[in-house]
């Protein structure tokens, strides 16, 4: 799992290790890479910052509900609502959590749970 949601040098710690928004130390620091994405309902103790999500805490992606996302698909007279296609946890850079540098931060609860 932490090769596909890590690139870079996991050891930086931008702000040296400083939230910029709160002043309070941060667990990790995460910003998009390219495209990427994280779909779902986001908990945990954050800031967000223009440049990157600063975690205070273990971030939990839970599966977005059965009711969004969806995207108005067809022509007038035929429109329909269709689910997006999921997509996973890409392209995103994680620092390394000074407590816990084998960890990857995410949580991601079984959807069937």
């Amino acid at each position: 799992m932490t090769e596909r949601i890590m690139t870079g040098d996991a050891e930086e710690r931008p702000y040296d290790g400083t939230c910029p928004a709160c002043k309070r130390e941060y667990r990790r620091a995460i910003t998009f890479t390219g495209d990427g994405v994280i779909r779902g309902e986001l908990s945990g103790d954050v800031c967000l910052t223009p440049q990157y999500l600063f975690a205070h805490s273990e971030l939990t992606v839970a599966a977005p509900d059965g009711e969004f996302p969806t995207k108005e698909v067809g022509a007038m007279g035929s429109r329909r609502e269709v689910p997006v296609e999921r997509t996973e946890v890409t392209d995103v850079w994680v620092s390394a959590d000074p407590d816990d540098p084998d960890g990857d931060g995410f949580v991601f609860p079984d959807a069937d749970d």
